[in-house]
């Protein structure tokens, strides 16, 4: 009988002492952002008309950020996938324009702790561009896809607000694309002489900041409830781009909405992670 307690006493130390050494070791947490957002369009497409077809869009977006290693919470990794689709108008709303994007991207960022409850970051991303817009009542001609891959600048600021009961996080992040690849057909040129009859030339092209500019600002306030963190947002894209004697643009004004929370689902104000969880958060 003692022995049995013995072994009892035993294995309930070795329990408690397992448990000690998994709180006290750290944990990678990756923080991820799913917003939707109300979109105003601007579109133009010298390829399907010369004419600026606007509209309204319904976007949405995934984001996740994780730091590279428990030894080192000064870089993090980030990943986004954006999915948009719009409906526009010519001026004389004669004809509409159906438009989709698919745009994954992946990067990192330099973490500055400048003073306290302020972190400011710096580094770059890779995104592929994939777009779709149709014309329908265009006879020859009546798609166009936009594809283009970016290397791109990215930054951000975010500063937290200490109210009474919650603190909130004030997020500002801005994007510009530098050097890249994109595909611009020619003028007038039908898909069925590029890819069956084989008449590529000219399609390809390398972008810089010459031939292709944009800028795609973002303000964001986090607002943490008992059980979850909800987050507002304002965004701003423009871009610019020109190949073949034509000149394509976009414009975009979007407000957004949605929630941030942990991968292991601490946030809040209720439900915070342990001392020892490590989040970019």
């Amino acid at each position: 009988m003692n022995k049995i307690i013995l072994l009892c006493w035993i294995l309930l130390s070795c329990s408690i002492l397992s448990a000690q050494n998994i709180e006290d070791q750290p944990y990678l947490l990756t923080s991820k952002t799913n917003t939707i957002g109300l979109s105003k369009l601007s579109l133009i497409d010298p390829y399907l008309s010369p004419l600026t077809y606007q509209g309204n869009g319904i976007e949405f977006e995934h984001e996740s950020r994780r730091f590279l290693s428990v030894t080192n919470t000064n870089v993090s990794m980030q990943s986004r996938l954006d999915l948009e689709v719009g409906y526009l108008l010519n001026p004389a709303q004669t004809a509409s324009m159906t438009y989709l994007e698919i745009k994954p991207g992946w990067g990192m960022q330099y973490h500055f702790r400048p003073m306290k409850g302020l972190v400011l970051l710096a580094g770059g991303n890779c995104d592929l561009d994939f777009g779709y817009k149709e014309v329908i009542r265009n006879i020859n001609n009546p798609g166009n896809v936009d594809l283009a891959i970016n290397l791109n600048l990215s930054g951000a600021a975010m500063y937290d607000i200490p109210l009474r009961k919650r603190t909130l996080r004030l997020q500002l992040e801005l994007e510009t694309p530098v050097i890249g690849w994109m595909y611009v057909p020619l003028a007038g040129a039908s898909y069925y002489e590029m890819f069956d009859v084989g008449n590529l030339s000219n399609i390809s092209h390398v972008s810089s900041i010459i031939n292709r500019r944009g800028i795609d600002p973002k303000i964001s306030l986090d607002i943490p409830f008992k059980r979850s963190v909800w987050q507002v947002g304002f965004r701003y894209r423009t871009l610019k781009y020109s190949a073949n004697n034509m000149v394509f643009e976009r414009n975009e004004i979007s407000l957004l909405i949605g929630t941030t929370f942990d991968g292991i689902a601490f946030g809040g104000r209720e439900k915070r992670a342990p001392k020892n969880f490590i989040s970019p958060n």
